[in-house]
Parts: structure tokens; C-alpha cells; sequence
């Protein structure tokens, strides 16, 4: 036991280089098993007050250990003028003593041309812009984005590529099981039964996930993609897993509640953890649209079970899902609506292993390192 305790203790002295990261999250998870088994002197670390960087700059510095890089990530609006200043300033604090005792920056810009939540756009301008003026490497999670990022921010030199990387396991498929989560599968199995009575077919069914910000097509345009599916004769419904709450949730409701009263539309109705292999055996493509230069995680782990992607046009989603050979790509006006769902079909192992291949934590872990050099 001693022994064990003793090695534990050498593995994290060896461990003495850090890269510090904003508060976690499932992408974070995979950088950093991947970084960590990559190399065995470097820890990913996450702060849960990243606005607060400069308190965990010095507390690292203090205890011995070599910060190799403070990683910014997203820079979103905090819901309220208060907040979102607190956090400016709390940032520019840290980049001040990143800058001041050497520490690199590293953005990691994962929105291009705006952040996802963005109420307060001046806001949110002085803190891209001040991360922009003190970050001395450059990253976006697909490279179809890196000129977009040159030309939006004006960067002139390079700018890395940091995969978003194959999603960890307990992301495809929660752990523990709740009540919940068995009911609104049991619901879900059960309405999915009865469209296919009604229609006297089995219906294509399309897997909507995620938060309904404004950015995201798949949500917004839904309704309008079930009317002309109805209207073409196409057997379509949606299986919506989202929380319907506040401003934009109470919207979407309210959007598709037509759809939700003729059975086109099971909503969650709620935060729920999608178990990706259940939903892979039920859904036969996940819905998505993009209307901003970002990349989706979501993407990641509907190729993980081999669902394919029906992609709403716009941003760069459309031109990865095309190129790649995941899914189909719908026209502006879904006029290729019935050619699209005739089309899809369970990904092939090859092209699987291809996007996440080329896409995997590793390299994200092996892009990381090398900025550093």
C-alpha cells in the first residue's frame, strides 16, 4: 500500500507541467486523458472560475509547478450587465498576469464570427478583443474554419487545429439510468409505435438535441421542415431531447406545438443525458444547422454510433458533413427533403473511423504539445 502511495506521489511530481483550461466539459475530458496519456509530464487542470485565472496562475506557481499555457475557450454572455462585466474585468486581471510572468495563451476559438450566447454584444466584443491582443497561439476545432479565423480576427500567423476529439464513453451512454430518463424512453418507444401504426410505416425519425440558442437552425426551422415533410408526403417525425425553459425554450415549445398535438414532434421536456446507442436503434439521422462558423460535438457522437446527419444548409457543418460523407445536406428550401431521407443510412465502418481518425483526442492532445515547442 505504501508502495502504491508512494508511486501516486511520484507520478504527480513528474507531473509538474500545467495547462490550465476553463471549467470542464465533455471535450475538455477527452483533451485531457488524451494529453495525459500522451505525456507523462503534463496535466490538463480546469478551473471552475476561469475569470479567476489569475488566482490559480499564482497558486500553481507557488507550489512548484510550470504553467505551460492558460487555455481560453469560450467567452459567452453571463445573463446579466453585472456578471458579464465582473467577468471582463476578472479576465483582463489574468491575461495581465499571464502576460506579466510569461504564460502563454492559448484561444481555442470554437464560435468564429459570434459566441453562442451573446446578449450583451459589446460585451462580449471587448473580451474576444482582449483575448485577441494577448493570446500568443491560436486554435479552431475544424480546419475548414482556420480562414475564417484569419480573416474575422485578423490573425496573421498560423493557426492550429484542435479536433474536437471522439467523445468519451460515458457521454454515449449515461451510466446510471434514472427514472426520467426510463420513462421518456418508454414514452418515446411508445409514440414512435403508434406513427408507425397511423402511417401504416415505419417513419424516418430525426434526432433534435441540445439547447435551443438562436444559433441553431435544427430547431428554429423544424417546424417549418415537419410542414413541408407533411405536405410532400414525407414520413418524418422529430425526437426533441432539450430543455424547454426559459425565453428560447418556452419559444420552441410553443413552435412545435402544433407538431407535438399530431404526433409529428416527443419532446423531453426537460435536461435529460442522451444514450446515444438507444437513440442510434431508434432515430434514423440526427438533425442539424448551423447559422454560425462554429464546428458541433454533437456531430462527434452521433458518427460514434453510426447515425448518419441530415444537415440543415449554412456555416460550416454542411460543407464537413458533405465532404466527409456523413450524412445529406439539405437545399435552402428542403426541396431535396424526400431524396435526402431516401438516402440515409447507417454509417459504414470505414467512414467512421475515417472523420474520427482525423478528428481524435490524440491529435488534439499531439496539436497542444507541439504549440508549445
Amino acid at each position: 500500500m505504501e508502495s502504491e502511495h508512494g508511486q501516486a506521489r511520484g507520478a504527480r511530481r513528474r507531473r509538474n507541467r500545467v495547462l490550465l483550461f476553463p471549467k470542464p466539459d465533455v471535450k475538455f475530458e477527452g483533451w485531457k486523458r488524451a494529453l495525459e496519456s500522451y505525456s507523462p509530464h503534463h496535466q490538463a487542470l480546469a478551473m471552475w472560475r476561469p475569470w479567476l485565472g489569475f488566482l490559480h496562475i499564482l497558486r500553481h506557481r507557488w507550489r512548484g509547478r510550470q504553467v505551460d499555457a492558460l487555455v481560453v475557450r469560450y467567452l459567452n454572455d453571463r445573463g446579466s450587465g453585472w456578471a458579464t462585466t465582473l467577468v471582463l474585468v476578472g479576465e483582463m486581471v489574468t491575461l495581465a498576469t499571464a502576460r506579466l510572468l510569461g504564460v502563454p495563451v492559448f484561444w481555442v476559438i470554437h464560435n468564429i464570427d459570434r459566441e453562442t450566447c451573446n446578449q450583451r454584444p459589446l460585451l462580449v466584443r471587448l473580451r474576444r478583443l482582449s483575448v485577441r491582443r494577448t493570446a500568443s497561439v491560436f486554435f479552431v476545432t475544424e480546419e475548414v474554419l482556420r480562414p475564417h479565423a484569419a480573416s474575422i480576427h485578423r490573425i496573421k500567423g498560423p493557426i492550429h487545429t484542435l479536433p474536437l476529439g471522439e467523445p468519451v464513453a460515458e457521454s454515449l451512454r449515461p451510466e446510471r439510468v434514472g427514472p426520467r430518463l426510463n420513462k421518456f424512453h418508454k414514452g418515446a418507444e411508445a409514440w414512435l409505435a403508434a406513427q408507425a401504426d397511423r402511417l401504416g410505416r415505419r417513419p424516418c425519425c430525426v434526432l433534435v438535441v441540445g439547447t435551443p440558442e438562436d444559433k441553431y437552425s435544427h430547431f428554429w426551422r423544424l417546424s417549418e421542415l415537419l410542414d413541408i415533410a407533411y405536405r410532400s408526403g414525407v414520413p418524418l417525425v422529430a425526437l426533441v431531447v432539450s430543455p424547454l425553459e426559459g425565453r428560447n425554450g418556452r419559444a420552441l415549445a410553443q413552435a412545435l406545438a402544433r407538431h407535438e398535438r399530431e404526433g409529428r414532434v416527443h419532446m423531453s421536456r426537460g435536461y435529460l443525458p442522451v444514450d446515444w446507442h438507444w437513440a442510434a436503434n431508434r432515430c434514423d439521422a440526427l438533425l442539424r444547422g448551423y447559422q454560425d462558423l462554429s464546428m458541433s460535438h454533437a456531430i462527434f457522437h452521433a458518427v460514434q454510433v453510426r447515425m448518419p446527419v441530415l444537415c440543415m444548409p449554412g456555416g460550416v457543418v454542411s460543407e464537413v458533413v458533405r465532404r466527409e460523407g456523413i450524412g445529406q445536406v439539405l437545399e435552402e428550401d428542403f426541396s431535396n427533403l424526400a431524396a435526402c431521407v431516401e438516402r440515409l443510412s447507417p454509417l459504414q465502418d470505414d467512414v467512421r473511423q475515417a472523420f474520427t481518425s482525423r478528428r481524435s483526442a490524440r491529435q488534439a492532445a499531439v496539436n497542444l504539445l507541439s504549440a508549445l515547442a
